[in-house]
């Protein structure tokens, strides 16, 4: 009797395993939506354990799709790196972007502009620390790998035009040169925050921090 309940244990064993691993095929992104899926996994291993630690079985672990998915989609490492960039480079710019279109048509004190920019930044740093990690990873990655730098390049670019956008809205004679010190001091004051988190980032370091600077920059 014990045989043949082990025999029918094993019996029914693969048929189990395989009917767990269809649902989860079938729980997995397709298309389109899989692609983009292997890329946030890709910039999640990338902001937790390093570009280093980026294979295409990490990367398929993390977004729950078959490792053959991630060969499909993306060859190489560096096919995998050059998409993290686009894709994070572009969500950040996007965000950034709204927020600024939002305010320029305003008259605000570059007072407020300092308030309402740091708060929108510490609150996007505080929903998702990782994810600013691994665009500072890739940002680096780029020096030791030229395929990324023309994303990275966009990145900047972009940064640099909504700066501008910002400080001539508060009244700046040179509008162009003062971008580049808001850009440099926000990512400056943000990686900090990476390395060695504040609890009150925003109201004693950030807030105070832009404030001081666009009220130097409008006199």
């Amino acid at each position: 009797m014990a045989q043949a309940y082990q025999k029918e244990r094993r019996t029914k064993a693969p048929g189990a395993a395989a009917a767990r691993r269809q649902t989860e095929r079938r729980r997995a992104p397709r298309g389109p939506a899989r692609r983009e899926a292997i890329v946030r996994a890709a910039i999640a291993v990338i902001g937790e354990q390093g570009p280093d630690s980026l294979t295409h079985r990490a990367v398929a672990e993390r977004a729950g799709v078959p490792l053959a998915a991630t060969t499909y989609y993306f060859e190489s490492k560096d096919d995998l790196l050059k998409e993290a960039v686009a894709l994070a480079a572009r969500e950040e710019v996007e965000r950034l972007e709204q927020l600024v279109l939002d305010l320029a048509p305003q008259r605000l004190t570059p007072a407020d502009w300092a308030r309402e920019l740091s708060a929108a930044l510490a609150g996007d740093l505080e929903s998702d620390p990782a994810q600013h990690v691994a665009f500072y990873e890739l940002v680096l990655e780029a020096a030791r790998r030229p395929s990324l730098r023309e994303e990275v390049a966009r990145w900047e670019e972009a940064h640099l035009r909504l700066a501008e956008l910002g400080v001539r809205a508060v009244g700046s004679a040179d509008p162009e040169t003062d971008a580049t010190l808001v850009v440099a001091t926000i990512s400056g004051l943000v990686l900090g925050q990476l390395v060695n988190p504040h609890e009150r980032f925003e109201q004693t370091m950030l807030r105070p921090a832009l404030e001081r600077l666009f009220v130097s920059l409008t006199n």
